[in-house]
């Protein structure tokens, strides 16, 4: 499958064509996902990129034109961020921008070396892409796992069920095995690479995409459901500056909406049918200090406010209600006063569980979100992330604390007992969070994911909105869960276990976001356990290892005619 020079030389690309090759892949890649959601092209976006490296006439000019190209992409698809801070627009999307320069190197590097090139593009193409979309998503910076190549593909739940064995990062892999074999047979028809091993890969792939849509079938239509919790969703609708300068005389006056929004969907619900088990509030949403017992004694004992306004509020409508409440809270421990400022030991972001047949019930986030709740290896150096922070936001601070103890809370109904898994804001993004929260010691504990998520971070785009729902139907497939999303702003959403929206407040395709509402759903739970919820991404970690192993063996010299 190696060129002769001669070859070589004959089928470089000009910087023309060259250049048209990294457009096409970023305008590929960018229209798979919102607000143009062509999920198809998800499959043939790394067609171009791929055959880019093989033939551009010069390594160098070729990695700075993908480098300039997928800055402009990611520009694009990340804008929300601007309105949060300039500063960081411009630096993650230069970031994201390096791993496809990163691929297009390591590949380039790959097809000219005389024994890694005689690997098939539909097996090396996928094992660099994926391997590369792990090392972005799970170790860098703490993973940022947004835009996986698989992401787009939910919207065909058929097409994800098998993430329930390899995760969604197997998704990924098999949608760059169709690039992948369009390359072997595009080189197969210049003669460069052996027709027989393309045709051989290339039915390989139709095959596994056979195997991988007749799973799904299989996967969607089993019977192994069984009545769960109905559960009432809150849509608010705040800006995103409650988290940083929301105004204590506005409070009140917000918080009091929220129980008036909660009245009004538990009365629809009820006539509807529905006997409501849960109501559910978005991240954040209750001001104050929080409902530990020595906070509140503290603000008590100097007559500080709130107090216990808002937590006695909320008992006052679940007893009026009869029906249990999971909120967004702050929570803090060891609070006290220092120069008329409020001081603490620790400071938690958290969920809980108010329900008259069980003691108060807390999860507090562990997994912070990068560069937004705090800074990754920067803040091991306090003046320097304050200096950073500095360029964000004005009131932003980094003074929430993780709690490693990922607790379910208990969600007694008049008939069942229901253990609930609660990832808070983008944590339902992290894969192997969830995976631990609903699976313990390989078995299965959790029947239920909510999501208290505050989405006022995306501003006005519909597109970032979309891409957080899409990543959370993965999670659904991947632990055989259902799960229910309320968010602030939007989008919330009710998911099955198969990845499929089952209810919305509106009735288009996704939510209306940046408005406030509710929907009430019966949730199914699924006694199906998963080969994922054991193994967790180890496709992908395998990927890592071998995009690694061929990235040193790609750089070794190698003896003339060896």
């Amino acid at each position: 499958m190696q060129a002769s020079d001669a070859q070589s030389e004959k089928y470089c690309h000009s910087l023309k064509t060259t250049t048209a090759l990294a457009l096409c892949q970023a305008a590929l890649f960018a229209a798979s996902f919102a607000p143009l959601n062509l999920w198809p092209l998800s499959f043939i976006s790394l067609f171009p990129l791929a055959f880019l490296a093989i033939n551009a006439r010069s390594t160098t000019k070729a990695l700075l034109i993908v480098f300039i190209v997928q800055m402009g992409m990611w520009l694009a698809i990340n804008s929300w961020i601007y309105n949060v801070t300039e500063l960081g627009f411009v630096a993650l999307s230069a970031y994201l921008s390096c791993f496809a320069v990163l691929f297009v190197w390591l590949y380039r590097k790959i097809t000219q070396h005389r024994k890694l090139s005689a690997i098939p593009p539909a097996i090396v193409i996928p094992i660099l892409w994926v391997g590369i979309e792990c090392l972005r998503g799970e170790i860098i910076f703490h993973g940022y796992p947004w835009y996986l190549l698989a992401h787009p593909l939910i919207e065909w739940p058929v097409l994800a069920q098998t993430a329930d064995i390899f995760g969604a990062y197997w998704i990924s892999f098999i949608a760059a095995m169709v690039s992948g074999a369009l390359v072997g047979l595009l080189l197969a028809k210049k003669q460069i690479t052996l027709k027989r091993s393309a045709v051989t890969f290339a039915c390989l792939t139709i095959i596994v995409h056979i195997a991988n849509i007749s799973y799904g079938y299989w996967r969607v239509n089993q019977d192994t459901l069984s009545p769960g919790p109905v559960v009432l969703a809150i849509q608010t609708n705040l800006l995103q500056d409650n988290k940083i300068r929301w105004d204590t005389k506005q409070q009140p006056i917000d918080f009091a909406e929220f129980i008036s929004l909660s009245r009004k969907g538990h009365s629809q619900a009820t006539r509807s049918g529905l006997n409501v088990d849960l109501i559910v509030w978005p991240e954040t949403m209750v001001p104050g200090k929080g409902f530990e017992k020595q906070s509140l004694d503290f603000q008590r004992s100097l007559n500080l406010a709130p107090g216990d306004y808002y937590l006695s509020a909320l008992w006052s409508l679940e007893n009026e209600l009869q029906t249990a409440l999971l909120v967004g809270s702050p929570s803090y421990f060891g609070l006290g006063v220092t120069a008329d400022r409020y001081t603490w030991d620790q400071h938690y972001n958290s969920a809980y569980l108010l329900s008259g047949k069980s003691d108060l019930q807390r999860y507090d986030k562990r997994v912070l979100t990068p560069f937004g709740e705090t800074m990754p290896y920067i803040s091991s150096w306090p003046w320097l992330e304050q200096k950073l922070l500095s360029l964000g936001p004005d009131g932003m601070m980094f003074n929430l604390d993780s709690n490693p103890q990922s607790k379910l809370l208990r969600l007694d109904t008049y008939n069942q007992s229901v253990l609930i898994a609660t990832p808070i804001c983008f944590e339902d993004t992290v894969a192997w969070l969830c995976r631990e929260m609903v699976y313990r010691g390989g078995q299965k504990t959790a029947n239920v994911l909510i999501n208290l998520s505050n989405d006022g971070w995306f501003g006005t785009s519909i597109a970032g909105r979309h891409q957080h729902t899409q990543i959370a139907r993965f999670r659904c497939i991947e632990n055989r869960v259902p799960m229910v999303r309320a968010v602030n702003t939007g989008q919330s959403v009710a998911i099955d276990s198969c990845g499929k929206l089952i209810s919305l407040p509106t009735e288009s395709r996704y939510p209306k976001s940046q408005t406030q509402g509710w929907f009430a759903v019966e949730l199914l739970l699924d006694s199906r356990s998963t080969v994922f919820g054991r193994i967790g991404d180890s496709w992908a970690w395998c990927c890592f290892v071998g995009t690694i192993v061929a990235c040193g063996w790609s750089l070794l010299p190698t003896r003339q005619g060896k």
